[in-house]
């Protein structure tokens, strides 16, 4: 009986050990630094829009209750398992929210959001764009997805991409964003033709169609 009552204890141990070694051979270390590739990006066009009805800022629609780990599972659609909420235009997009409430979500944590409008560009030829996020950010212009960082990560750097434009006016732009738990952050910065550095894209150039 003793011998039985130890060969359990054993198998028990075992399990658990086994258990915690799967665990940790699978754990995701979200914050690890990521070395992210370039994204080079050719024939966007603009869109012909009615410049009278142009708004400032972008549209703007929360997803609540979301604390999934990656932005990939947003929904496509506000009818999802997730509250959706449609919310004011959001202005710009310089925010360090800390744990304040992610824009007009009434929340800073469990809350993806969907961004959609238009990006001006006045000038020809190549811009750069970045992001800051905490957590995960993924930008289209034309549809063309420009910046990739999804997964739940501390504030860090996206990586960089390089956007042809070969005329000037209205880009359609998405912008899909989630905070799932702690500090928040998003920003999204350009670097201009002829520019050097890096910087906040201006306010003036996010417009949508109400």
């Amino acid at each position: 009986m003793e011998k039985t009552k130890n060969g359990v204890f054993e198998s028990l141990v075992l399990f658990v050990l086994i258990g915690f070694t799967s665990f940790g051979a699978h754990a995701r270390d979200f914050d690890k630094p990521v070395d992210f590739e370039p994204v080079f990006v050719t024939g966007v066009k603009p869109e012909l829009v009615s410049i009278e009805r142009l708004k400032p800022g972008l549209s703007a629609v929360y997803y609540l209750d979301f604390f999934e780990r990656n932005l990939n599972q947003i929904p496509i659609s506000t009818h999802s398992k997730y509250r959706s909420v449609t919310g004011k235009p959001v202005l710009e997009l310089n925010h360090q929210f800390g744990k304040e409430q992610v824009f007009g979500s009434r929340t800073n944590r469990g809350v993806a959001m969907r961004l959609t409008g238009y990006l001006y560009f006045k000038e020809i030829g190549e811009y750069q764009l970045q992001a800051l996020s905490n957590d995960g950010v993924s930008v289209a212009i034309d549809e063309n997805l420009v910046i990739s960082d999804p997964e739940q990560h501390s504030d860090r750097l996206s990586n960089v991409g390089h956007v042809r434009v070969e005329a000037a006016g209205y880009y359609p732009l998405r912008v899909e964003y989630f905070q799932r738990k702690g500090t928040a952050a998003l920003k999204l910065f350009w670097k201009a033709p002829g520019s050097d550095d890096f910087l906040p894209i201006p306010q003036n150039v996010y417009v949508h169609l109400p």
